[in-house]
């Protein structure tokens, strides 16, 4: 919600009525707090259910999203001290399975499960303080330069985690490279290490978001990520 309050404006969000593993409005609010300004918004208010926090004043980046200013920005969040708790993604691939609808459940989704589970994440590269939700519409540009909103998701992790979630491809790894000084190659290998986690956890969102909105283009976004899944899959 946005709320105006005689020349302030603040953002208001309220908390889930489901419960989600690693999600909750007080790691956003400890998060928030932790965050230097100029990565997101500022917290006021965390009481009754509800977490109050500036209004970033700008225009929400779309499909134009800036891949050198993002690279800046991810940078300067994965250098930011750890929030102190990991990403729990096998808890919440778990989770999407059992909320899944029934008829959706398929053999390729469960054998994709037992395998990530089997081989297990990939050694970090870097550990790090992650957003793990960076989009166009999370994306403000604001007069004080690119700012990310919608936190919840946000934990301790891999930064090639992020950079394979953001969905940007040769176009971010180059830019994060040059930016970070890391090794291009080595990047980049990483990133694709981590690129069956997130295939799968984009399905198994867009699965539930189906379940709860019964909006039928959720359905081919995931019937889109499992194809991709089932080519790799036979690629192996």
């Amino acid at each position: 919600m946005r709320i105006e309050a005689g020349t302030q404006t603040f953002a208001a969000r309220r908390r889930l009525s489901e419960t989600v593993p690693g999600v909750s409005l007080a790691r956003q609010h400890r998060v928030l707090r932790r965050l230097a300004p100029e990565i997101g918004p500022q917290p006021y208010l965390l009481a009754g259910g509800w977490l109050v926090t500036e209004w970033l004043a700008g225009e929400p980046c779309g499909d134009a999203v800036p891949v050198e200013a993002l690279a800046e920005l991810l940078y300067r969040l994965h250098g930011q001290p750890r929030f102190g708790w990991r990403i729990p993604l096998l808890k919440l691939l778990a989770f999407y399975w059992q909320e899944a609808a029934p008829e959706r459940r398929s053999l390729l989704w469960l054998r994709t499960l037992r395998r990530l589970r089997q081989v297990g994440e990939p050694t970090p590269l870097k550990l790090s303080p992650l957003h793990m939700d960076v989009h166009g519409d999370n994306l403000i540009m604001t007069q004080g330069g690119l700012r990310l909103i919608d936190w919840e998701y946000a934990g301790d992790s891999d930064i090639a985690l992020e950079l394979a979630a953001c969905g940007l491809g040769e176009r971010l790894i180059d830019a994060y490279a040059a930016q970070s000084g890391l090794s291009r190659k080595r990047l980049a290998r990483q990133v694709q290490r981590w690129q069956p986690w997130v295939q799968t956890l984009a399905a198994s969102w867009f699965e539930r978001r189906w379940q709860q909105t019964r909006q039928q283009h959720f359905i081919q976004l995931a019937d889109d990520a499992w194809r991709r899944l089932q080519c790799r899959e036979h690629e192996r």
